[in-house]
């Protein structure tokens, strides 16, 4: 596998970077990962992102997206989102199996550089249905709703998973004042046996050289976990950023990471940082993927 992806995604390297925008109301976009990270094991890891809606201007509409994790261990977490969408007075409604508006409408960015690590992490901080569903075979019905008014945005959503007979109800709030958006966030869980349930609120700051956000979220299953997710990230220059981010978490090994990503104008970029858990675990990864 990496013989063959390495090649391929430095030949993009010499290609300007996709066009979001394909005309008559079509748009795609989204980024692959390959990634090696050494911690206790060493592991390669491939990671894709992809996502393609059509909107005629009139009612009917179409979202579709993929998002993939595999690993070489042949561990596959794949997800599959179709869904027809009706744009209306009241709102747009995504009928099929929808992203997740949890996901969709997040502002915080992945932690850490490595994608690994953010999915390990990922209970704590949501989307659930998105990395149950990534375990369930096939696709995830549901219907979302989203509406927008001036700087508001808000949205619901249902969402069943027929192997593990689990349903979700989401919703989703965010505010933006100038440069930095509020959020609020609620996933809950009916499982059979134990229902879970995450919030989370937070705040996003999004200047020319620097970013700044602060999450805290509250998971209760059989007990109550409380976390606070810290992010920060500074442009040294165009193509380099440095980030860094701490997960406190309650009762249990904190979580930091310091990175760096340097990206090219085609859309190539190259990330690599390192993570340390409870100042003795050290996870490192360095990666190279393509984003358009």
């Amino acid at each position: 596998m990496t013989r063959l992806l390495v090649p391929a995604l430095l030949a993009l390297s010499s290609l300007p970077a996709a066009a979001q925008d394909a005309g008559n109301g079509l748009s795609f976009g989204g980024e692959v990962k390959l990634e090696y990270v050494d911690s206790n094991s060493s592991d390669l890891v491939l990671d894709g992102d992809l996502g393609l809606t059509w909107r005629s201007g009139g009612m009917l509409g179409f979202d579709a997206a993929l998002d993939t994790t595999y690993l070489d261990d042949g561990t596959d977490l794949t997800n599959v989102w179709a869904a027809l969408v009706l744009s209306t007075g009241a709102g747009e409604f995504a009928l099929g199996a929808p992203r997740p508006l949890v996901e969709t409408m997040s502002v915080m960015p992945r932690f850490s550089s490595s994608r690994l690590v953010d999915l390990e992490t990922g209970f704590l901080r949501g989307p659930m249905t998105s990395l149950a569903s990534a375990q369930d075979n096939g696709v995830t019905p549901g219907i979302t709703y989203r509406q927008a008014s001036g700087n508001l945005t808000f949205g619901a959503g249902y969402h069943h998973l027929d192997d593990s007979n689990v349903d979700v109800v989401e919703g989703a709030m965010n505010y933006v004042s100038g440069a930095t958006t509020f959020f609020i966030s609620g996933e809950f869980a009916t499982v059979p046996g134990t229902d879970f349930s995450l919030m989370q609120i937070g705040a996003f700051h999004d200047a020319d050289r620097f970013d700044l956000g602060a999450a805290f979220a509250q998971l209760d299953a059989s007990s109550t976990v409380h976390s606070l997710r810290l992010y920060g990230s500074y442009d040294i220059m165009s193509a380099l950023t440095l980030r860094g981010d701490a997960l406190l978490i309650q009762d249990a090994s904190d979580i930091y990471s310091l990175s760096a990503t340097y990206a090219m104008p085609s859309g190539l970029f190259v990330e690599g940082g390192g993570t340390v858990v409870n100042d003795s675990d050290e996870i490192y990864d360095i990666g190279v993927g393509f984003k358009f």
